[in-house]
């Protein structure tokens, strides 16, 4: 008697009336087929690619793969991949016809290209039309376009694909020629109505495409208009009750406004208006901003020519968001010397970036709930936070050497006091006048230092540009090492004088002298240092007996040095 029985797979079935054997294989096939696709989609083309070779399933994944991503390399970076054979817009253009005169779906097309010469930006352009009018099941576009050579003009059909999700262009801002999209003059409302995200970086957008946009995809979830608002006299954003996140940067001298009412489930919002020159503080903003916005933000950044004065200040108040936590102000175009702000309860995350150098008087934050602040910027103005309950901080600054004396190490002891931790102090020096010595009395500012040295500091970094020669006998770690006792300090090579390290000089010299002189002030409490070289195969290693091949020749593709200081 032979008994039949099921595969265990589920693709068989003896029970009832009837033997649905060929309809289930089918099911279970097609669900293979799709595992096939959703490996190859999450490793690169090369390696997806290569999984062709495994067996005919897999060769038949790879040919009907429904994400496709295209990679195309410059031409001179095509010199250096001679060894291998490269994708051109030719072959693109050949796998996209066999998915057409096959219906095989396309679900995500990716294109990256680099446009050398117009023929290139007419094929290109060519390629985008096909996908969006010639297939029905695209949901996400995305496009990385870099015209060197020529412009391109985005075919307004790619507002046509009614199951479209995403679409992201990214353009170079800083490029000569463009890449432009426009209404054309059998222009119609888009069909996109699907649309849940939309990102656009560096491209020209004309006001009336971008407005139809905004109008007809009700669903819209994220928007980041990026560099985009080159001719646009206003960016309008209302009415969308889906959206969760709204990201605007501009560059053109404050000529846009925004309007942006009626978002009441808007999460996320960021706006930015870079301005230039003598502008940046003192030129007129040519366009004013409506903004009003529901109670649902919890994250806020606005920056440029949106934060100027304390008016600017009080706008922030005036949008009444009781559960806003999180505040990241862009300082570049401050024009007051102090900064005096009252945050709401709910913030917990503080941050100020771009402080210019003018910002040297007091920063003033009355923030009851507020947990951690940040402060990037040229200066270290005094800073006071009233009943703080601070749990972290932390700063990045870049200093120009003339500017840096003994009330600049003692307003940031006072600044390390705020908070029981800081994660992380970046320092970048910059001389000018090479060679610049600091003029920085240590025993004056010994005498004057209320506090002994800060322990919290957590993460030390610094870079330097001209002043490397400084360090070994540097008045500036001499200061530094007196107001903190940092655990960890990441050294990167000078950008002048890539063939220094002084700082491990600095550290061995400071180890050796140790020995022969106990009356010296921070080195005494140093008992060991210990150095992690950028090499292949990193470890640590206690500088004192590490090999001397770490203080010669330039570091490893100009990587920095990692040191671990350990203080009695």
């Amino acid at each position: 008697m032979i008994k039949v029985t099921g595969c265990g797979c589920g693709c068989c079935d003896f029970s009832g009336s009837g033997m649905n054997l060929k309809g289930k294989r089918r099911r279970v096939l097609e669900d293979v087929l799709e595992l096939m696709h959703h490996v190859q989609s999450r490793l690169s083309v090369e390696e997806a690619a290569r999984t062709s070779v495994l067996s005919k399933s897999w060769l038949h994944a790879w040919c009907t793969i429904p994400n496709l991503r295209f990679h195309l390399p410059k031409e001179e970076e095509e010199e250096k991949i001679k060894e291998r054979k490269h994708m051109t817009l030719l072959d693109v253009e050949r796998t996209l016809k066999i998915y057409l005169d096959n219906n095989i779906p396309i679900e995500s097309f990716e294109l990256s290209i680099s446009i050398e010469n117009q023929e290139s930006a007419s094929l290109a352009e060519k390629l985008i039309r096909m996908v969006a009018t010639k297939t029905t099941s695209v949901k996400e576009l995305s496009l990385t376009i870099r015209p060197y050579g020529a412009s391109l003009h985005l075919p307004y059909e790619i507002l046509s694909g009614r199951n479209l999700t995403k679409i992201r262009v990214s353009v170079p801002i800083d490029g000569i020629h463009s890449v432009s999209m426009k209404t054309c003059h059998y222009h119609h409302p888009p069909k996109c109505v699907s649309l849940r995200e939309l990102h656009l970086v560096g491209m020209h957008i004309s006001e009336d495409v971008l407005h139809d946009i905004l109008l007809s995809c009700s669903l819209l979830e994220k928007i980041k208009l990026l560099y985009c608002s080159k001719g646009l006299n206003s960016i309008k954003v209302k009415n969308l009750v889906c959206l969760e996140e709204l990201q605007i940067v501009t560059m053109d001298t404050g000529s846009t406004g925004f309007e942006i009412s009626h978002v009441p489930n808007l999460h996320v919002m960021g706006c930015n208006v870079h301005m230039n020159g003598m502008s940046r503080r003192f030129g007129p903003l040519m366009n004013e901003h409506s903004i009003s916005l529901g109670s649902s933000v919890t994250e806020l950044s606005l920056g440029g020519g949106m934060i100027r004065d304390n008016a600017s200040l009080d706008m922030i108040i005036k949008l009444g968001l009781p559960f806003l936590e999180n505040l990241t102000l862009d300082m570049d175009c401050w024009m007051l010397g102090s900064f005096h702000f009252t945050c709401s309860d709910s913030i917990k995350r503080f941050s100020l970036l771009s402080c210019p150098c003018t910002l040297v008087d007091v920063v003033h934050v009355t923030a009851p709930k507020l947990l951690f602040f940040s402060f990037y910027g040229q200066t270290m103005p005094t800073l006071l936070f009233p009943d703080s309950t601070l749990e972290q901080i932390e700063f990045c600054l870049g200093l120009n050497v003339d500017r840096v004396d003994a009330s600049f190490f003692l307003k940031m002891r006072e600044a390390l006091m705020l908070s029981r931790e800081c994660s992380r102090l970046h320092i970048k020096t910059i001389n000018h006048d090479l060679p610049l010595p600091l003029e920085i009395d240590i025993d004056d500012l010994r005498r004057r230092l209320p506090f002994p040295p800060a322990t919290n500091l957590q993460k030390l970094s610094f870079k330097t540009t001209g002043d490397e020669c400084l360090w070994e006998c540097s008045p500036f770690f001499q200061a530094f090492f007196e107001i903190c006792r940092p655990q960890q300090v990441t050294a990167w090579p000078d950008t002048m004088l890539k063939d220094k390290n002084h700082f491990c000089k600095l550290m061995l010299q400071v180890l050796m002298e140790k020995k022969n002189n106990s009356n010296t002030y921070w080195p005494r409490y140093l008992k060991d240092v210990q150095i992690e070289r950028p090499d292949h195969n990193p470890k640590w290693e206690t500088l004192s007996h590490s090999h001397t091949s770490f203080l010669q020749g330039p570091n490893p593709e100009h990587l920095p040095f990692k040191f671990i200081l350990n203080w009695c």
